[in-house]
């Protein structure tokens, strides 16, 4: 084996990567529904599973959202994040860039995470939240005949939901139906994208489209 590396150091920096589809309502377009899986991965692979399929069904879920002509009442904000890997480095920025005053926080409706592994989207992790898990479980039952069957009220940890939770703002992220995930891809040297299913990727992204666009509408508050 030869390696040819390179120390680039004019800027140490990584970046999020931001988009959004404006709201249209005047007393709710100042209110954001967040969505974002996270651009970084383990450096022995391509890290397809973690996250790039959470990654590109978020940027799908927005092209489907643009595509029919969504006009939300809240906007709806997708992020890449970079630095998860590192200590969710990149939502922890965003957080404190954006978010640092009661009034900036008060401007979050929800942030959806997708993260980890590839497979079905089944639902949520509630955070032990019931009054979102009550709202939740109306929204999931449409996307039964797709595979999504469950929001849980336990939580889960190490993934860009957490600084969101830590800050008291609603963050929650989603269950997986993953094969050989924590077994044989995550942060290993076989973590390349034909350990991917197309299928589920679409289900993924159908399904985050429909909860941001539930979200973005919905005359429901989630704490």
């Amino acid at each position: 084996m030869q390696l040819g590396v390179r120390f680039f150091t004019d800027d140490p920096n990584s970046y999020n990567v931001i988009a959004e589809i404006p709201g249209t309502d005047p007393a709710l377009r100042g209110q954001i529904v967040l969505i974002g899986g996270h651009l970084d991965s383990w450096h022995t692979a391509s890290g397809a599973t973690d996250n790039a399929d959470g990654a590109v069904a978020m940027m799908e879920a927005m092209r489907i959202l643009h595509a029919v002509g969504a006009q939300p009442r809240r906007t709806i904000r997708v992020a890449l994040w970079s630095g998860e890997e590192q200590g969710l480095l990149g939502a922890r920025a965003y957080l404190a860039q954006h978010f640092s005053t009661p009034a900036d926080r008060s401007r979050l409706f929800v942030y959806l995470n997708d993260d980890p592994g590839s497979g079905r989207t089944l639902g949520f992790y509630m955070e032990k939240n019931a009054t979102a898990k009550a709202v939740f479980d109306r929204w999931l039952a449409p996307l039964k005949d797709l595979g999504a069957t469950r929001n849980v009220i336990e939580s889960i940890n190490a993934t860009d939901h957490v600084p969101f939770q830590e800050a008291g703002l609603p963050g929650f992220n989603v269950i997986k139906d993953f094969t050989a995930y924590d077994e044989r891809t995550r942060h290993t040297n076989a973590d390349y994208p034909e350990r991917m299913s197309e299928q589920d990727l679409k289900q993924s992204a159908i399904f985050m489209a429909t909860f941001a666009w539930q979200a973005a509408n919905t005359n429901e508050r989630l704490r």
